[in-house]
């Protein structure tokens, strides 16, 4: 009965280790209900905003590769980013690399209070190649990701 119980006591330890290694972590999204407003960056009073183009990931560059990725978050009167999430993404990378831009954007260089509430908003990152010449953001592309407000991150092709 010994051997029986320790055997039943390790398959419920092992049981046990199994259930809470698959517990996932959640992270707290603090304005849930908010609309989003599209293209709310290209509106004047932000206009003082430095951003710049995500960083072409290296992995998509060695495999010539094109995407996109749209992210989605909430900017505060205070000028903070919060509840940052990707909505679309052609490549694992685009979607990691376009989520830290929106990050390290100058937004503490911003005056407080240029809104008075809290407002939820898109920015579509389309990482693309120029050719022949051609600024690719010229160029109707081959993959799809929602949004108006677009920032492009151009590579050029190496003959």
């Amino acid at each position: 009965m010994t051997k029986h119980f320790t055997v039943f006591s390790f398959i419920l330890v092992i049981s046990a280790l199994l259930i809470s290694g698959c517990k996932t972590t959640s992270t707290t999204v603090e304005y849930p209900n908010l609309p989003v407003v599209d293209n709310e960056l290209g509106k004047s009073k932000w206009a003082q905003l430095e951003r710049f183009p995500a960083r072409y990931p290296q992995q998509a560059v060695i495999n010539s590769t094109e995407g996109c990725a749209t992210i989605e978050y909430v900017i505060t009167p205070e000028n903070n980013v919060r509840d940052i999430v990707v909505v679309k993404s052609t490549n694992k990378h685009f979607a990691a690399t376009a989520q830290d831009v929106v990050t390290n954007w100058k937004w503490k260089d911003l005056s407080n209070n240029i809104i008075s509430e809290p407002v939820k908003t898109q920015t579509r990152f389309d990482f693309c190649f120029d050719k022949a010449g051609q600024a690719c953001s010229t160029m109707e592309p081959e993959y799809s990701c929602p949004g108006e407000d677009i920032i492009y991150s151009r590579g050029m092709m190496v003959q």
